[in-house]
């Protein structure tokens, strides 16, 4: 339930992914392995790259061979990010284990959020970059980049609308459309590609909420936000990309997510890519690091998950520099 390119159950707050599963936010072996590879081909060239392209299928091969991708993930709403407040996290690595055969996976730590937790010695593995605005009335409101976006949106006559209980069905399949149109068909099919059921019921749980761009044809773009006290994250993004580029959509509604932001005072988690861009608007790249919690399960298994964080720690210092 919930993506068209991963069979995930629920029980409870509990995500356990079953087969089929190609989805990066589900599957370590789908991440270490082609998205890893696909990551290769944009941002690294000549023998560097064709090394990294064997250390991944090599990554892969290990993953399934102590099956990697047998895990539950706590709290785990199948969006880019799991946010997590100190104690919610205490609370979850303080919980038995519930699932005997498989091991329980903590997304989404990063230093600025969980540096305390992260100094503890937990088996931990970098997983990407994300860009953090800390204070976005500090640290996005005065720059000029950020005071151009906002002139091009007030001038753009674009109606800004805010769903926070629901869609139409019509106007959501538009949503989940331009979703698409950019993070499955241009980035890569091993997004995360919902279903428009789950979308809606994680509007109703409130969740979630969708911001639109709209002129006289219909929306344009769209990001929905899904946030705590602390921390506010934008999980999907779309705009109309038959359009020519000089429209400016895609910082038209990146504008909507940095002014929510500043509007419930709380830092802003812009996720992963287009570092250049967030980073000219505030943003602090951060490395972001997966918890695996293995000790109840056989050597074997945990002999998997100990080799791929040895060879993913050794490949850190390599994704803050290919994140800039």
């Amino acid at each position: 339930m919930g993506l068209r390119n991963a069979r995930v159950r629920f029980d409870g707050a509990v995500a356990v992914p079953e087969a089929p599963n190609r989805c990066w936010l589900t599957s370590l072996t789908t991440a270490i392995g082609p998205v890893a590879r696909e990551e290769i081909g944009r941002v690294m060239h000549g023998p560097s790259a064709w090394v990294a392209v064997m250390i991944s299928h090599l990554a892969e091969r290990v993953g399934r061979l102590f099956r990697i991708d047998q895990a539950i993930y706590p709290d785990h709403r199948l969006l880019s990010t799991s946010l997590y407040t100190p104690d919610r996290l205490t609370a979850v690595l303080a919980e038995e284990v519930r699932f005997a055969d498989r091991a329980v996976l903590i997304r989404s730590l990063n230093a600025f959020s969980h540096r305390d937790i992260l100094a503890q010695a937990y088996k931990r593995w970098p997983f990407r970059v994300v860009w953090i605005v800390g204070d976005p009335k500090r640290d996005w409101c005065d720059r000029r980049d950020a005071r151009r976006d906002r002139v091009r949106l007030a001038q753009s006559g674009l109606r800004h609308d805010i769903h926070r209980n629901g869609l139409p069905e019509v106007m959501l399949t538009r949503c989940l459309s331009l979703y698409r149109s950019l993070y499955i068909d241009a980035y890569s099919r091993f997004n995360p590609d919902y279903e428009l059921e789950y979308i809606q019921s994680l509007l109703a749980e409130g969740c979630l909420e969708i911001h639109t761009l709209s002129d006289a044809t219909g929306i344009v773009a769209v990001c929905a936000l899904h946030g705590n006290d602390d921390m506010l994250t934008v999980p999907m993004v779309g705009y109309d990309r038959t359009r020519p580029a000089g429209d400016g959509l895609y910082r038209s509604i990146m504008t909507v997510a940095f002014e929510a932001a500043c509007a419930k005072g709380v830092a802003l988690n812009l996720s992963a890519g287009a570092g250049r861009f967030k980073a000219h608007r505030g943003a602090k790249p951060y490395v972001e690091y997966m918890i695996v919690i293995d000790a109840h399960l056989p050597l074997w298994r945990r002999t998997g998950y100990s080799l791929l964080a040895f060879v993913l720690g050794r490949a850190e210092p390599h994704l803050l520099r290919s994140a800039a």
